[in-house]
């Protein structure tokens, strides 16, 4: 009765130790023999999970979407006012990757990633595009933005701006995340709503 508990455990035991692998060895250079060595499994029996190591990428991705990213997208598309909604989900977004450098990976190993795969996580990575651009759409619609930006421009400097995070923030030093995220957000907006 406890098997597929059991199970459920160990899938993400193999998702997480892969991740750590990933991170400080790179993708390349972490073989599956040595995902099996550390999460104490044989090769036979990873694949009994996962088809091969693209796969084990794609579930990485997959769970650091949902378990990430789209709790953000969800808590943004529910604020009614576009101003707030673009604070708050930039915010959010950058505070996020102060606290996750399993970024790093996701964003540098993402075309790895099967046609079919890659097209899913995009998905999600579209769905983000969309709370940005439609609230700096919805700003120039209530003349709080100038007209004359390009939404699609504005919206890739956001998302450009947080996802930079990855490559210089000091993860040793978590307690400075909350401010790089309110800097982020201030100079975005401030040259956003000039």
């Amino acid at each position: 009765m406890d098997k597929p508990e059991e199970e459920f455990d160990r899938v993400d035991e193999l998702i997480q130790l892969s991740l750590k692998l990933f991170l400080e060895r790179g993708y390349d250079n972490t073989p599956m023999s040595l995902i099996s060595k550390e999460v104490g499994l044989t090769k036979a029996g990873i694949y009994h999970h996962f088809e091969n190591k693209e796969h084990i990428l794609y579930a990485v991705h997959k769970r650091s979407v949902e378990r990430n990213l789209l709790p953000l997208i969800e808590k943004a598309e529910q604020i009614s006012d576009p101003e707030t909604r673009l604070r708050t989900y930039l915010y959010d977004l950058a505070r996020q990757l102060t606290h996750e450098p399993t970024a790093t990976v996701l964003l540098s190993e993402a075309r790895r990633m099967s046609p079919e795969h890659f097209k899913e996580i995009r998905g999600v990575w579209r769905r983000s595009y969309g709370v940005i651009h439609d609230a700096i759409v919805e700003l120039q619609k209530l003349g709080r933005c100038p007209k004359h930006l390009d939404p699609a421009f504005a919206t890739f400097s956001a998302l450009g701006s947080a996802s930079w995070i990855v490559f210089w923030f000091d993860y040793s030093r978590p307690e400075g995340g909350e401010e790089v995220a309110r800097t982020i957000v201030d100079i975005f907006m401030k040259g956003l709503l000039a």
